[in-house]
């Protein structure tokens, strides 16, 4: 006689075939679960990057901007050292007349004269660019000659910050002051 160990058959069999697939649904389930967590963490690290590389990108052109104001006697020298492309304009202290009172910048608001430097996303000059620096100058001086410095010398602090068009927030601030209008070189004092 040949006896049935219940490895077939029988109602022992069916319940163990039912508990396969429900540990196959389970597993499958905790599965998925773990995909689209992974995939949720993957696109926040995507993000994170891109704002990254913009934050690099500001960094940078924060650093150009206060490197032109060290090099320079004027917002219009800072300008010239700036600007490619016709991308750069100067708000003069009296206001906004150039732009709409919405776009007007908090250095505008403050009253100095501001460059206002445009690029694209890619950081590339463009006349009408989604990013934009501002360099905000701020001289020190009263415009007279005063203890041996000479009339237009003195202390200028700038304000340089790097915006995105609708962000409320800069992306990146970078105050610079220094000592311009006379040749402080050796012999030029």
């Amino acid at each position: 006689m040949i006896e049935d160990s219940g490895r077939t058959g029988g109602k022992r069999g069916r319940s163990r075939g039912t508990a396969f697939y429900i540990e196959a649904l389970l597993l499958t389930a905790v599965f998925a679960i773990v995909i689209l967590a992974l995939a949720k963490v993957f696109a926040w690290s995507g993000r994170k990057g891109r704002d990254a590389v913009l934050l690099t990108g500001a960094v940078h052109l924060a650093e150009n901007g206060a490197e032109a104001v060290a090099a320079s006697d004027s917002l219009e020298e800072v300008r010239a050292l700036l600007e490619e492309n016709g991308n750069a304009e100067i708000f003069a202290r009296s206001g906004t007349e150039d732009i709409g009172a919405a776009e007007e910048s908090a250095a505008e608001r403050a009253g100095a004269d501001t460059l206002r430097v445009y690029y694209d996303d890619d950081l590339n000059p463009v006349p009408d660019g989604t990013i934009w620096m501002e360099v905000r100058w701020m001289p020190e001086w009263s415009g007279e000659e005063s203890d041996g410095v000479p009339e237009g010398a003195g202390l200028v602090k700038s304000l340089i910050t790097v915006n995105r068009a609708g962000e409320r927030e800069p992306i990146y601030t970078l105050e610079t002051e220094v000592f311009a209008g006379m040749d402080i070189s050796p012999g030029g004092f």
